[in-house]
C-alpha cells in the first residue's frame, strides 16, 4: 500500500500537466494569454464570446491542482530520504509548493470571475480582473523558484555512492528556478518578449516549468522503485 501511494503521488505530475494542457490551451484558448495590449472592450469580448469554454477549461485546471499537491508531496517524500539533506530544506520544499498552488488557484478564480457574467459588468471591470489573474499567474514566480532550487539543494546533499537522484537533476532544478525570474519585468511593458504573452515571460517559463514536472516525475518514479527493489536487482538493471 505504501509503495502504491508513493507511486500514485509521483505519477500525479502527468495528470496535472494533461489537465492544464487541455483546460488552458484546448478549451479556454489561453495559450498564449490574451495580449496585455488589448483594450478593455477587446478583453471583455474574449470572455463574452468564450465564457462557457473558459469556465470549463479553468475547471479542469482547478481539478489539476489536486494532482499538483500530490506530486509535490511525492517529490518531497523521496528527497527527504536522502541521508545528508537538512530538515530545513525539506520544510523549504513543502512551504514552496504549498504556496505555489495558491499562485495557481487565485488566477483561476480571477478568470472564472471574469467569465461568470461578462455581459453584466463593464468592460473595464472585466479587464481589471483579467489583468489581476495574468499578472499573478505569470509574475508570481517566487514559490516556483524556491521549490525548484530547494529540490536541487536536496539532490546536491546526496553524497552516497548510489544517489537517489542523478546529480545533473540538481543542476537542472537550479536552472529551472532561474528561468522563472525574468518575467518580473512584465510589470513594465505590455508588448514584446517581456510582456506576459511574450517569449521570455510566457513561452520560456511555461516549457521550463512543465518540462521540469515531467522530468521530475520520471526520476521520482524511479526513486520509488529503487526503494522497494532489492539491491541486487537494482545493480543488475544499472
Amino acid at each position: 500500500m505504501k509503495r502504491r501511494t508513493e507511486l500514485w503521488c509521483a505519477w500525479s505530475g502527468v495528470p496535472f500537466v494533461v489537465l492544464f494542457f487541455v483546460g488552458l490551451l484546448v478549451l479556454a484558448g489561453f495559450v498564449p494569454p490574451p495580449s496585455p495590449a488589448l483594450t478593455a472592450p477587446e478583453i471583455a469580448a474574449v470572455y463574452r464570446d468564450g465564457d462557457f469554454a473558459i469556465r470549463l477549461g479553468v475547471l479542469l485546471c482547478f481539478l489539476g491542482t489536486m494532482f499538483f499537491l500530490a506530486f509535490g508531496s511525492g517529490l518531497v517524500g523521496q528527497t527527504r530520504r536522502i541521508g545528508g539533506v537538512s530538515p530545513a530544506v525539506t520544510y523549504f520544499q513543502v512551504a514552496s509548493f504549498a504556496a505555489a498552488v495558491l499562485i495557481i488557484i487565485f488566477p483561476l478564480m480571477c478568470w472564472w470571475t471574469a467569465a461568470f457574467r461578462p455581459g453584466e459588468r463593464s468592460d473595464e471591470l472585466v479587464q481589471l480582473v483579467n489583468d489581476l489573474g495574468w499578472l499573478c499567474f505569470v509574475v508570481g514566480f517566487a514559490p516556483y523558484v524556491t521549490w525548484a532550487i530547494a529540490t536541487g539543494l536536496a539532490i546536491f546533499s546526496d553524497e552516497s555512492e548510489r544517489p537517489l537522484y542523478p546529480r545533473w537533476a540538481g543542476y537542472f532544478c537550479v536552472f529551472v528556478g532561474l528561468v522563472q525570474i525574468p518575467p518580473c519585468v512584465l510589470v513594465f511593458t505590455k508588448t514584446g518578449p517581456f510582456a506576459w504573452d511574450g517569449l521570455i515571460s510566457w513561452w520560456m517559463p511555461m516549457f521550463d516549468f512543465f518540462g521540469w514536472i515531467v522530468v521530475m516525475t520520471v526520476l521520482t518514479v524511479r526513486a520509488v522503485d529503487r526503494e522497494y527493489t532489492p539491491l541486487g536487482e537494482v545493480q543488475l538493471r544499472e
